[in-house]
């Protein structure tokens, strides 16, 4: 494998400014004090795309030559046992915080019975995982397919108005549009401003106002592995927690 070329320093040292210029416009754009919006999700697929997707953040790590993990919840284990499993027609996997409460996963079963893995939401573990790893995991289950993060990374920033408004699809991209249609989160409905409400719809967002795919919700999971990026095992970010809704 060929090595990987070195930047002059002045090109080097621009592309570092842009990323911790970007890590801190997502800090702001996903951790604010109150409900995250969808122009915050919009704007922040774009940056996400560009480090993760087009995978900028290379050019970085080749440069510098160090060992960059990102903190991503270690649930595979559930999509394997989903995936033949006609009575779930819906996961997400989440780490995210409504209403300033962290909700790891959410899933729809057509079974009054809960499933046997339910009781292991609550103790999945948190990895450090390299970025090509991290793109391939899937993060959404709807009605038999996972979809990975890539795949609902890129079609949140290039269909969904991030970097581009394009309204057609795929035949995943039409899945993906259904499935953010079927499950949605927010306020409860009669406090709702904006957005459409899925076929079921969480009120999780009491103060809120929009209504949230989610999609919209893995452009945040996202958004926050960047801002907790770690290089050679370290934190860049230093995040206090206030009350607030990501």
């Amino acid at each position: 494998m060929p090595k990987p070329v070195r930047m002059p320093d002045g090109e080097f040292h621009e592309l570092l400014n842009l990323f911790e210029d970007d890590v801190k416009s997502l800090v702001e754009l996903t951790f604010p004090k109150g409900p995250v919006q969808n122009r915050h999700v919009r704007q922040a697929s774009v940056i996400v795309r560009r480090w993760l997707c087009d995978n900028e953040l290379r050019r970085i790590t080749d440069q510098v030559s160090v060992p960059v993990t990102f903190p991503m919840l270690n649930d595979k284990s559930i999509f394997d046992r989903i995936e033949n499993d006609a009575d779930i027609d819906y996961y997400l996997s989440a780490g995210v915080r409504f209403d300033g409460k962290p909700i790891w996963a959410l899933y729809h079963s057509n079974s009054d019975i809960a499933p046997e893995w339910v009781h292991e939401l609550g103790s999945q573990r948190i990895e450090l995982v390299k970025l090509g790893k991290v793109m391939k995991r899937p993060v959404l289950h709807f009605r038999g397919d996972n979809f990975s993060l890539e795949q609902t990374l890129r079609y949140a920033c290039n269909k969904l108005g991030g970097a581009h408004f394009d309204p057609s699809r795929n035949e995943n991209e039409k899945k993906l549009d259904l499935a953010a249609r079927y499950l949605t989160f927010g306020p409860p409905e009669e406090r709702i401003e904006s957005g459409i409400v899925g076929k079921i719809h969480l009120p999780l967002e009491p103060n809120g106002a929009e209504v949230l795919s989610g999609v919209a919700v893995i452009v945040v999971v996202a958004a926050s592995m960047i801002v907790n990026i770690h290089f050679d095992g370290q934190p860049l970010v230093e995040l206090k927690h206030e009350s607030a809704s990501t």
